[in-house]
């Protein structure tokens, strides 16, 4: 289930910071050592300065501290390994390069155990999709240099 390109949903995600859990999807960027995965949270929050076009994919402007990849609403992103059914989110969703972040497995795992969450594969996200959000990540002064080196 924790393989790179896969796109999850938690229902709920229990935050490492103690927030209030709550379902959030979940996209695995990396598989590392240690039964280590590098994530992100996408979100349907948007932080895109006003004065700029939403477009889906890379957003990357140093001056401005932007680094972003774009989901756009009803846009194909991923497919169902087992079902081939595509999947895309109902509103805009926006990775950011400065949230994304480590999580060891063996905590997932025994949340779902504890039956403390659920997890769902919701698809893999397609090869240009993944190579893309990957190469703008690794390509932003916004991701933290450790992360950019598992990329």
């Amino acid at each position: 289930m924790f393989k790179e390109g896969n796109l999850l949903k938690f229902s709920p995600f229990i935050f490492k910071n103690g927030a209030c859990p709550k379902n959030k999807f979940f996209v695995v960027l990396k598989e590392a050592e240690n039964a280590m995965i590098l994530a992100s949270l996408p979100t349907s929050k948007d932080h895109v300065p006003a004065d700029m076009q939403l477009k889906e994919g890379c957003m990357e402007i140093p001056d401005r501290q932007i680094n972003i990849y774009i989901f756009l609403a009803k846009q194909n992103i991923a497919i169902h390994p087992d079902t081939q059914l595509p999947f895309s989110f109902n509103l805009n969703t926006f990775i950011y390069g400065a949230d994304i972040d480590s999580y060891p497995v063996t905590v997932f795992q025994e949340q779902i155990e504890n039956g403390e969450t659920k997890v769902e594969l919701m698809g893999r996200l397609t090869e240009e999709q993944f190579s893309a959000l990957k190469d703008c990540l690794k390509g932003s002064k916004m991701t933290k240099r450790r992360f950019k080196r598992m990329l």
